[in-house]
């Protein structure tokens, strides 16, 4: 590659598309033309933000508040969905904001940063998920489904009063629950909490 190439600025074109992916890969970056020597001086130049290892963003890209998400999302792969205590918060089930991003990954999935906690789970990723703007998470049924799984990380008294929130407010239904913990092979979990899910909604 000529000295030029590793030294020319980036096109309107590569700048409208970087704008618009939001938190990027290399492999990305190289995708619309941007080579890893280029994507090196755009960073020290202050032309590119480098969010974390591996993960970059043009410092105009539209950052939602879930660019979070948006990250995590990018950094695990196509697979990989926002869950856990997260997905609670997001829906504004849990009181408690975590400080780590919650994420559903396949099993073989590891990670060295503490800004996550992966979730390594068996259990379909492709099941009572919803696609938002550069991101996947969970439905609400899902999360809150899941929230009995994870009753030993996320305490149960968050994962019953979830569920009661959700069915107060009129979010979802314990009967949409029920079809989703059945979907996703989560019954007995359910089950085990089912009369005080009731009792908590009674009460």
């Amino acid at each position: 590659m000529s000295k030029y190439a590793d030294n020319r600025a980036m096109t309107p074109a590569q700048e409208a598309k970087l704008k618009k992916l939001g938190p990027f890969t290399l492999e990305q970056a190289k995708a619309i033309g941007i080579s890893h020597q280029e994507l090196s001086r755009l960073v020290k130049e202050e032309k590119i933000h480098r969010m974390e290892r591996g993960i970059y963003l043009h410092p105009n890209a539209k950052a939602p508040r879930e660019i979070d998400f948006q990250i995590a999302c990018t950094k695990f792969g196509p697979d990989s969905v926002v869950g856990g205590l997260t997905a609670l918060s997001y829906y504004n089930l849990a009181n408690q904001v975590p400080q780590q991003t919650w994420i559903l990954v396949s099993p073989e999935q590891r990670t060295s940063s503490k800004g996550y906690r992966l979730i390594r789970t068996k259990t379909p990723l492709n099941v009572g998920v919803i696609q938002g703007n550069g991101f996947r998470i969970v439905s609400i049924e899902r999360a809150i489904a899941e929230g009995f799984k994870l009753a030993s990380k996320i305490g149960e008294r968050t994962a019953i009063k979830a569920a009661r929130i959700a069915i107060q407010q009129k979010q979802t239904t314990l009967k949409k629950i029920g079809v989703m913990a059945k979907e996703l092979g989560l019954d007995a979990y359910l089950t085990k909490y089912f009369e005080a899910i009731i009792g908590a909604i009674e009460g």
